[in-house]
């Protein structure tokens, strides 16, 4: 794969996991407001570099998110509708 193919790729997931966490904020229920606090201050983030161009910080921070997103589900700190379970690692 040459590097044309691997940036188009990861812009690609970018855009399937950013359209992911847009629906993700809209619908789960988060069981400590600390800690919704924290994920959304780095979705904040996401979206401004996300708008701006700055797609490798987006890129970064979308990881970042899931990861955090993931142990609030696995402490059972999100109240996480069926729909969008799937794509939790609970």
């Amino acid at each position: 794969m040459d590097a044309k193919n691997s940036s188009e790729e990861l812009l690609s997931l970018l855009e399937r996991e950013f359209k992911k966490l847009e629906e993700v904020f809209k619908k789960v229920n988060f069981l400590d407001k600390n800690l919704e606090n924290f994920v959304k201050a780095y979705w904040e983030d996401c979206k401004y570099f996300y708008k701006n161009g700055e797609k490798i910080k987006a890129f970064e921070l979308v990881n970042y998110i899931w990861g955090i997103l993931d142990c609030m589900a696995n402490r059972n700190l999100l109240e996480i509708p069926e729909d969008i379970r799937r794509w939790f690692k609970v």
